[in-house]
């Protein structure tokens, strides 16, 4: 399937799916199969596969600067395996404006060695996946490291050499209170990462959490009033650290925001490969087949493994940069707004200003919300949205 990919010279990403892990954790709603490490040999050959077959099929000259390296649980995989993979995309991309490299990992699951073979690859940024430094809460989300696993897994990448670390943490989760949020928080900045990702944890369907919240009825999710809480906590603790809000659930310190989830948030364009993985080119965005098996068998016909794909109106780009561009401190600039909508913007804006207007600023051409604003983040921008 040849998708006419936009020539023209963009600041892009590359994503990279590994679909394995050793358990699913009792939230996760991505694409994953635990228990089948065995296989990873043959999927990094129907990686190789679709990298090649998409870069013979369409021609781009697209600027790259990030890979990613996403899951599932993308530590899994040998160094030899990621040098192949980094090898093709060399040899199919020109990737000599790559500046950042991530890969997720998860505590007490990497070596020294992997660690230090990682970064010899060129890999120069690390997720830890620690969720929690709370013994309970991790065996709630089945999470199978220690707190001590995290600070582990964090100091011997700082014994590598990583200069650029990301701790990922969950909070509003059932039975953790403030208390142990607050917790959580002073060991992350304890440790001193450059960027720290906070999340609020959803329910998603199809997930056992969801399961147990609403069939099982076993568990119950935290009083709104203490997610509220907890929202404002991390705001106002990681920004006193000079942890930088720059979305709404991701800190940083100075320059240190992750290059790569900027490109979803500025709706900038980038390719995905392997099961699940989405793709944007400005105009069309497609994603592959969620399923392994399809996704090596439609590999196996010479076929992207292409499940759907969908051209993006004026107006749904539109209500993207909206969603997408609220959630940024510095917020979106108002005259890609009034470029992009059919409607009377300003019309539309000065209602919502009536409406959020001690949540709503503009400065400097740009719309963005207050620290009080961000509370209502999805609130807001569902009112600026437009029909389609």
């Amino acid at each position: 399937m040849k998708l006419e990919v936009d020539t023209s010279k963009h600041t892009a990403g590359i994503y990279i799916h590994i679909p394995f892990c050793k358990s699913k954790c009792v939230y996760c709603d991505f694409y994953s199969v635990p228990n089948r490490t065995n296989e990873i040999s043959s999927y990094i050959t129907s990686l190789l596969n679709e990298i090649e077959l998409f870069s013979r099929l369409n021609k781009t000259s697209w600027n790259f600067d990030t890979i990613y390296f996403g899951g599932g649980t993308p530590s899994l995989l040998k160094p030899i395996d990621i040098q192949m993979i980094l090898t093709k995309l060399d040899t199919c991309f020109n990737l000599s404006k790559i500046k950042e490299i991530s890969i997720e990992v998860n505590p007490g699951e990497i070596s020294y060695n992997k660690l230090k073979d990682y970064y010899n690859l060129g890999i120069n940024r690390l997720s830890i996946g620690c969720q929690s430094f709370d013994e309970k809460v991790l065996k709630f989300l089945r999470r199978i490291h220690s707190p001590l696993d995290s600070i582990t897994t964090y100091h011997l990448a700082r014994e590598v050499g990583f200069s650029n670390i990301s701790l990922d943490l969950i909070y509003n989760i059932p039975n953790q209170n403030i208390d142990d949020w607050q917790e959580d928080l002073e060991t992350a900045v304890g440790i001193a990462p450059e960027h720290i990702s906070a999340y609020a944890l959803t329910i998603e369907e199809n997930t056992p959490l969801h399961t147990m919240i609403y069939k099982q009825k076993c568990v119950s999710k935290p009083p709104e009033d203490i997610g509220t809480e907890m929202f404002l906590l991390t705001h106002n603790y990681l920004e006193a650290n000079k942890y930088s809000g720059y979305e709404v659930s991701n800190f940083a310190k100075q320059n240190q925001e992750c290059k790569h989830n900027l490109h979803y948030w500025n709706l900038d364009t980038y390719l995905g490969f392997g099961p699940s993985a989405h793709s944007y080119n400005g105009k069309k965005r497609w994603w592959n087949a969620n399923s392994l098996v399809e996704y090596r068998k439609m590999l196996q016909t010479n076929q992207l493994p292409i499940l759907a794909s969908e051209i993006l109106s004026k107006s749904d780009k539109y209500n993207e940069a909206i969603m997408n561009g609220m959630r940024l401190k510095n917020g979106i600039q108002l005259d890609v707004l009034r470029n992009l909508s059919n409607h009377n913007f300003d019309e539309l804006l000065k209602s919502s200003q009536n409406k959020w207007g001690n949540f709503l600023l503009i400065e400097n051409n740009y719309l963005k919300l207050t620290q009080a604003g961000r509370l209502f983040t999805d609130e807001i921008s569902s009112e600026l949205f437009v029909d389609k």
